[in-house]
């Protein structure tokens, strides 16, 4: 009897051994999964001195810039985190009080890299919001949520603008990549559908899981991605209250009433085509487009083709009026 107690104790004291080990390795792993997920950038990594690279790069004439338009760097506090969300506002003659878009930069990038595209809304007479997402330039926030916690971000501009231009001016927001998602799942809200008269997606990012998977799997770590997901998952949602699904933007978009275009490249290695697709197909409405090109990499429609780009975009806003 003694032999078979001591037998019994020793398995039921080797099974919590073995627990204790799968839940800590559970949790090592999901914590891994989650520190190399949720602050994939930092300010240092996306300061002005890296949007400066990126003008001499792209042959971007600061200076010009701007000489031509009055530029005030405002602060707002997040009502989500309390925060501040650092923006340039960017106006023609100084006149807040016109159409206004506000736009949301993609992941590395920060408010400054906005500024090229930023001058094709501005000479077509639109007002400019480019603020910094989370973890990103002067935001100091510090998480990255494909999108999710950024989307409220991007309501307190629009509440913001909402609170001081007239009732009669538009509002539109434009988003890429990584932005683009945070627009898709801000589209999603009540909140949107009251104030945002239309939405632009450039390459825009459509599912959080999908983005994820890919990066675990090129990194051929040698332990399986779905253990990875499942694991960073958890930890993800015991940490910040959200899963990856929350972030799914074509599950967020569908209910939309706010007039949208999506900007896509069939060569987009980051964020394939098939993401501007099913974001497309996603939306219920009819008051969509979608223009695509061929070859463009990641990001760079607007520079391959500034022409069709810019027709593509007012024509489509033209057709609202």
């Amino acid at each position: 009897m003694k032999k078979k107690r001591i037998i019994r104790i020793f398995g039921i004291t080797l099974g919590f051994v073995i627990l204790a080990g799968i839940i800590g390795t559970c949790y090592f792993t999901g914590i891994s999964v989650f520190n190399g997920s949720m602050q994939m950038v930092d300010n240092e990594s996306t300061s002005f001195e890296n949007a400066k690279a990126y003008f001499k790069k792209i042959n971007f004439n600061l200076d010009e810039f701007k000489s031509k338009y009055a530029i005030e760097t405002i602060q707002i506090k997040s009502t989500s985190d309390e925060h501040i969300i650092p923006a340039d506002y960017i106006t023609i003659d100084g006149d807040k009080n016109t159409d206004t878009i506000v736009m949301v930069h993609g992941l590395g990038g920060n408010r400054w890299t906005n500024y090229p595209i930023a001058n094709m809304f501005l000479e077509n007479g639109y007002n400019v919001i480019s603020y910094d997402q989370r973890s990103s330039g002067e935001n100091t926030a510090k998480y990255t949520t494909y999108g999710y916690l950024e989307s409220h971000d991007l309501q307190d501009y629009v509440t913001y603008l909402k609170d001081n231009i007239g009732d009669n001016k538009k509002i539109g927001v434009w988003g890429t990549s990584f932005g683009g998602g945070t627009v898709g799942i801000y589209l999603g809200s009540d909140q949107a559908n009251r104030n945002v008269d239309f939405a632009i997606l450039d390459c825009p990012m459509s599912n959080m899981s999908y983005m994820l998977s890919t990066e675990m799997e090129k990194m051929d770590i040698g332990i399986p991605v779905d253990f990875m997901m499942f694991t960073g998952n958890i930890v993800t949602k015991l940490k910040l209250g959200f899963s990856y699904e929350d972030a799914n933007i074509c599950n967020r978009i569908g209910d939309t009433k706010v007039p949208l275009l999506i900007i896509n490249s069939r060569a987009d290695e980051i964020t394939p085509y098939f993401m501007g697709q099913d974001i497309y197909n996603s939306v219920k409405h009819n008051n969509k487009k979608i223009f695509t090109v061929e070859y463009s990499a990641h990001a760079e429609i607007y520079f391959d083709y500034p022409n069709e780009y810019e027709n593509n975009v007012f024509g489509f806003i033209k057709e609202l009026e």
